[in-house]
């Protein structure tokens, strides 16, 4: 019945295609801005495009990125994806921290999961959660050591 009434109600913007991915995300909070003008893309490249990175990581010696948990959905453009690509255009070596990682690293020069981490000092993988800011220093100092 929803799905009756809101075909019903797209076809009143015929410049919008309602199966546009992200036109019906968040209750059709996507489909309301395409009908305003918007245009969908991804957030991460468009916050990549705004910030000018492209030209900050090809003056950078590297490149560290971050996500909660590294893993197959990724991929699917979510931000060290996109900073990967953008760095590996430019030659730019990429490092990669995250909470937890469950897919492989072939692009990263160099990464470290908080949980392994957290595992090797305390034995429990649970106090990259409790503490992460401690665990990322520790992340960061043996990235600084491994570099040179």
């Amino acid at each position: 019945m929803h799905e009756t009434r809101l075909a019903r109600w797209a076809a009143h913007f015929p410049d919008v295609d309602p199966a546009t991915p992200g036109a019906g995300a968040a209750g059709g909070t996507g489909f309301g801005l395409l009908a305003w003008g918007a245009r969908v893309g991804s957030g991460a490249g468009a916050v990549a495009e705004a910030l000018g990175l492209a030209d900050a990581v090809a003056a950078a010696d590297l490149v560290v990125t971050g996500e909660g948990r590294f893993d197959g959905q990724t991929a699917a453009g979510k931000t060290p994806t996109v900073v990967t690509a953008i760095a590996v255009a430019a030659g730019t070596p990429v490092a990669l921290v995250a909470g937890d990682v469950a897919a492989r690293l072939d692009a990263f020069s160099i990464a470290a999961s908080l949980t392994v981490i957290a595992t090797q000092t305390t034995g429990e993988p649970d106090d990259a959660l409790r503490d992460p800011l401690r665990f990322a220093r520790v992340a960061g100092e043996r990235m600084a050591r491994a570099q040179g």
